[in-house]
C-alpha cells in the first residue's frame, strides 16, 4: 500500500469532526447523529433545579457517594427552632444532579423537617396499660370507705410510696394495668370494705444518649413513655450521612436492636419501635448504599439499600407508576458513565411486566430511569438542554443551556476560565461526533485486521525455509497484538474549533452553538511539547516561544536514520493537524502540540513498517491523550 494512499484516508479522517459540525449546525446531520441527540446522556428532566457551581468531577463524586461514612459539620443540616429544616446536599445526590440535571430528595428525610428544638410529651396522652411503673413517676390514689386517701406520691429511688395508715408499699415494676388491683390487695390487708383508684399523674424521665450521624447528637432527657422514634425526632433524626435503615438500639448487656424507619414511611408498621429506658444509646451509622429512581414515578427520590431488592420493589417504594390501568410497556434505562442505556423494555400485561421488573437487580450508585410512555396523559412541558463543563474555569457542573446559546456565550456567563485556563485547547466533544468518528476508527482497524490475515497467507505459503517462517510468524503474532491494542483507542467525539495560537481568548472562540448532551473541557495551560517516532529520544521538552519545529526535532536527538522528513506532522492542542504537505510545519509551535515523526515506507519492506502509518492515521482522528498514549508505545 502506497503512502499517498494512507495520506488520502488521513485527509478525508481529519476534517471528519468539522464535517459533523456543519451537518448538525444545518439540522441535516446523519441518522448516527440523529439518533444519538435523541439519546443524549443529560436527558430532559421535567422538574428540578441545577446547581451552576459543582466543582467535583464525576468519578469523584461516585466515589464520595459510594464511601460517604464521615460526618462534617458543614454537611450537616442547618437547624432554626421554628423554621424548617435545610438539608445540604449530600455527594450522592450532588453525583446524581451532576449526571441527570436534575435535584432529588432522599427518601424519608422530610419526615424530621418541621420538627421542635426540644421534645416534650402531650400531657394529655393516654399512658399504655403497658407501661411499667419505676423511680420518678408520680401517682394519684384516692380510696373511700373504710379508708379516706387522696395523695399525690412519687415513687422513690427504691421503688416504694408511702400511703397514709398504710405504710411504705413497693411498686417499681409494676404494670400501670395491674397498679390499681395491686394497691386493693395492700390496702387489703390492714382495711376492710373500701374502694380505691390510681393512676399516673407524671410519668418520670428518662435519660439517653443518640450518637453517630445523627444530626444532633448528644444527650436527651425524655418522658418514659417516649419509644425510640421520639428520641430520633428529639435529635433531628440522621444527618446526610446518615442512615435511615439500620439505626441502632443498644441497651446494657442486651442484643444489639435494628431499627427501619423505612417500615413506617412505607407500610406505617411501628412494630419494631421501642420503649426507652434510662440509659439507652441510640447509634446511627452511615449511610449505606444509595441509589435514585426517577422518571414516571409517583415520588422519584434517593433511596438507600439493606439487602437485594429489584426494579419492582423500588417501583413501589416510589409509589408505583403514574397510572398502572394502561400501563403495557415499560422502557428501564440506567444511567452509566454519565450516559442513559436501555437495560429493558417490557411488553405485557401489567402482572407479567410486575414479573418482570421482580427479576432486574438495584445495584448500588444506580441511577436508574423508568418510563411507561402511554400510561398517562403526559402535561407537554418545554425541553430543558443540558450541557457540561469541566476544568480550568470558574464554575464547573451541569449547566442548563438559554435557547440558541453557543460556546463562546456559556463559557461568559459562568464566569470564564481561571488563571491557569488554556483556551487554545479547548475540547468540544459531542456524542453524536463521538459515533461518527468511532465507526470510521473500527472501519480502519477492522480493514487493518483482515489485511494481516490475508498478508499472513500469502507470506507463510511463499516460505520454505522454517528459521525464515518462524520469523514471519511472529511478526504476524506481533502484527495481531497491535490490532488489538488499536481497538482499545476510543473516539472523543472531539469537535475542532481551529484558533490561531496559544494566545487564544474566549472571544476568539467560533460561534458554535450548543447541544444537549455537549461536553466542554478547558485545560491548564500546557509548558511542553511533545517529539514522538522515528527520532532518537522520544521526550516531552519545555515548551519556548522562539523554537519551531526543527529545534524540538534537535532536542529530540533529529530524525533516525528510519524517519521520514517529509512526512512530519504536526498535532496541535486545538486538534488541527500540520504537515509538510499543507505548509503547516513552519509556522509557530504551540504549548501542548505533539510533533509525530512516521516510518519510512520503502518498497519491499515488510508489513510490519505499514503500521506506524496506520496509528498515525488514527491520531489523526483528534483522539488527544488516547491516541498519543498508544502512538508513544509502538
Amino acid at each position: 500500500m502506497r503512502y499517498s494512499h494512507f495520506l488520502v484516508v488521513v485527509f478525508c479522517l481529519f476534517f471528519l469532526p468539522v464535517v459533523a459540525l456543519s451537518a448538525e449546525s444545518s439540522g441535516t446531520g446523519s441518522p448516527a447523529a440523529t439518533a444519538s441527540s435523541g439519546a443524549s446522556y443529560f436527558s430532559t428532566p421535567s422538574s428540578g433545579t441545577v446547581n451552576s457551581s459543582i466543582t467535583t468531577s464525576f468519578s469523584d463524586l461516585r466515589d464520595a457517594a459510594a464511601h460517604e461514612t464521615n460526618p462534617r459539620s458543614e454537611d450537616q443540616d442547618q437547624f432554626i427552632p421554628g423554621k424548617s429544616i435545610v438539608p445540604i446536599k449530600s455527594s450522592f445526590q450532588i453525583y446524581v444532579e451532576s449526571s441527570t440535571g436534575k435535584t432529588l430528595d432522599v427518601f424519608g428525610r422530610d419526615l424530621f423537617r418541621n420538627v421542635p428544638t426540644t421534645f416534650a410529651p402531650l400531657k394529655s396522652v393516654q399512658v399504655n396499660a403497658d407501661y411499667v411503673i419505676g423511680p420518678g413517676d408520680a401517682l394519684q390514689i384516692r380510696g373511700w370507705g373504710m379508708v379516706d386517701i387522696d395523695v399525690n406520691v412519687t415513687v422513690s429511688r427504691s421503688g416504694e410510696i408511702y400511703l397514709p395508715r398504710v405504710g411504705s408499699v413497693k411498686v417499681a415494676g409494676v404494670k400501670y394495668r395491674d397498679l390499681q388491683g395491686y394497691l386493693k390487695k395492700a390496702v387489703g390487708r390492714i382495711f376492710k370494705s373500701f374502694d380505691l383508684s390510681a393512676s399516673i399523674a407524671q410519668t418520670r424521665s428518662v435519660q439517653i444518649y443518640v450518637v453517630g450521624h445523627a444530626l444532633r447528637p448528644g444527650s436527651y432527657t425524655l418522658s418514659a413513655m417516649s419509644t425510640l422514634l421520639n428520641a430520633l425526632f428529639a435529635s433531628g433524626g440522621p444527618s446526610v450521612t446518615g442512615s435511615l435503615r439500620n439505626i441502632k438500639l443498644k441497651r446494657s448487656s442486651e442484643p444489639l436492636i435494628s431499627f427501619d424507619l423505612y417500615d413506617i414511611l412505607l407500610h406505617g408498621d411501628k412494630s419494631s419501635d421501642q420503649a426507652l429506658q434510662d440509659g439507652d444509646v441510640i447509634y446511627i451509622p452511615a449511610v449505606g448504599p444509595q441509589f435514585a429512581l426517577l422518571g414516571d414515578v409517583k415520588k422519584p427520590a434517593i433511596f438507600e439499600l439493606k439487602q437485594k431488592s429489584s426494579i419492582a420493589d423500588i417501583v413501589s417504594w416510589a409509589g408505583g407508576f403514574e397510572s398502572v390501568a394502561g400501563v403495557k410497556n415499560v422502557i428501564v434505562e440506567k444511567n452509566i458513565n454519565s450516559q442513559y442505556k436501555t437495560v429493558a423494555e417490557l411488553q405485557a400485561d401489567w402482572a407479567s411486566i410486575e414479573q418482570k421488573l421482580a427479576q432486574l437487580q438495584v445495584e448500588p450508585t444506580d441511577i436508574i430511569r423508568v418510563f411507561a410512555p402511554g400510561a398517562a396523559p403526559l402535561e407537554v412541558k418545554a425541553e430543558r438542554d443540558f450541557v457540561r463543563v469541566d476544568g480550568e474555569v470558574k464554575q464547573s457542573g451541569v449547566f442548563e443551556l438559554q435557547k440558541g446559546e453557543t460556546l463562546r456565550g456559556l463559557l461568559i456567563r459562568i464566569g470564564g476560565t481561571t488563571e491557569k485556563g488554556y483556551i487554545y485547547g479547548t475540547k468540544l466533544s459531542r456524542e453524536s461526533v463521538k459515533i461518527q468518528q468511532q465507526a470510521k476508527i473500527d472501519e480502519v482497524v477492522d480493514r487493518y485486521e483482515k489485511d494481516i490475515e490475508t498478508n499472513a497467507k500469502q507470506r507463510l505459503r511463499a516460505q520454505n525455509d522454517p528459521a525464515q517462517a518462524a520469523v514471519v510468524t511472529s511478526e504476524l503474532e506481533a502484527q495481531r497484538r497491535l490490532a488489538q491494542k488499536m481497538r482499545t483507542i476510543k473516539s472523543e467525539g472531539r469537535i475542532i474549533l481551529t484558533l490561531k495560537d496559544y494566545r487564544a481568548k474566549i472571544s476568539d472562540l467560533p460561534e458554535v452553538p450548543l447541544k444537549d448532551g455537549d461536553t466542554i473541557y478547558i485545560p491548564q495551560i500546557q509548558g511542553t511539547v511533545d517529539v514522538i517516532g522515528a527520532v532518537y529520544q522520544q521526550n516531552a521538552f519545555i515548551y519556548q516561544p522562539e523554537r519551531r519545529v526543527k529545534d524540538y526535532l534537535a532536542l529530540a536527538g533529529g530524525v533516525s536514520f528510519t524517519g521520514e522528513k517529509s512526512e512530519i506532522y504536526r498535532v496541535c492542542a486545538d486538534g488541527t493537524v500540520r504537515s509538510n504537505r499543507n505548509s503547516g510545519m513552519g509556522g509557530r509551535v504551540n504549548p501542548g502540540d505533539a510533533i509525530v515523526v512516521p516510518e519510512k515506507i520503502q518498497r519491499g519492506e515488510t508489513f510490519m513498517q505499514n503500521l506506524k502509518d496506520w496509528t498515525s492515521i488514527l491520531y489523526q482522528f483528534g483522539l488527544g491523550a488516547a491516541g498519543l498514549a498508544t502512538l508513544k508505545t509502538l
